[in-house]
């Protein structure tokens, strides 16, 4: 079961040395780095810190969503489920990630659910808190509205592309995504079934595992159990281009 921190995750921003300041000094792109010392204090007040085990679920699809998350270790996935049980999974979030679940300016409703693919730790921050200061930090606000706007237009780009490309193109799609945005290495250890790498593919498991067979046997890729290498990428992205 996911485990519960209501204090600090090592003390208030102004310490030195840890907390939630340390955090966001870590990742220098983060949406929060506007923000004074103040105005973390304020923003972190009665946030809560939890830890989730594999498979727990972050957050559901359709429920009344008055926390926004930040992603402190692990990996997590977005996914939309539909009334016919197939899943679709839109991206993956990591360490550094902030994720307000859409609905942050539009009715407060998460409009897709979160999961741990491994272990995560993450920090839920009060709606309210977020909203006040926007109000107040012109700098804040926009950078929070572009990565909003960041995350819709990948999502637009993913309806697009699974629109219009066929299987391979969207395999190839994954692979790269995989490599470039989460792990950032030509070699890695995927901690995804192949029927959630499929669900990342928008196709069914089957279609998923002969395609990627059919890269092994072209030198594109090698696989061994949960290990994926990718030895040509130019030939991938030939594949993504055309479709």
């Amino acid at each position: 079961m996911a485990t519960i921190n209501t204090g600090d995750c090592g003390g208030k921003g102004k310490l030195q040395g840890g907390g939630c300041k340390s955090c966001i000094e870590h990742y220098k792109n983060n949406v929060f780095s506007p923000l004074s010392e103040e105005e973390i204090d304020f923003l972190v007040d009665k946030k809560r810190q939890i830890v989730y085990n594999v498979g727990e679920t972050i957050a559901k699809q359709n429920t009344a969503s008055t926390s926004v998350i930040c992603i402190n270790e692990g990996l997590a996935k977005f996914y939309v489920e539909s009334t016919n049980g197939k899943n679709v999974i839109i991206r993956i979030a990591k360490a550094g990630d902030f994720i307000t679940g859409g609905g942050l300016f539009n009715g407060n409703v998460q409009h897709f659910s979160v999961s741990a693919i491994t272990k995560v730790k993450c920090c839920m921050i009060d709606s309210a808190n977020l909203t006040s200061i926007l109000e107040k930090n012109s700098d804040f606000a926009v950078k929070l509205l572009r990565n909003h706007t960041k995350q819709n237009n990948y999502l637009l780009k993913k309806l697009v592309d699974h629109t219009q490309k066929y299987m391979p193109g969207r395999v190839a799609d994954t692979l790269l995504y995989l490599k470039r945005d989460i792990f950032n290495s030509d070699s890695f250890v995927v901690p995804l079934t192949r029927q959630e790498l499929a669900e990342m593919s928008n196709m069914t498991k089957e279609s998923f595992v002969r395609i990627l067979h059919q890269f092994k046997d072209s030198n594109y890729i090698d696989t061994k159990g949960n290990t994926i290498s990718i030895l040509d990428e130019s030939s991938l992205v030939s594949i993504s281009e055309n479709g």
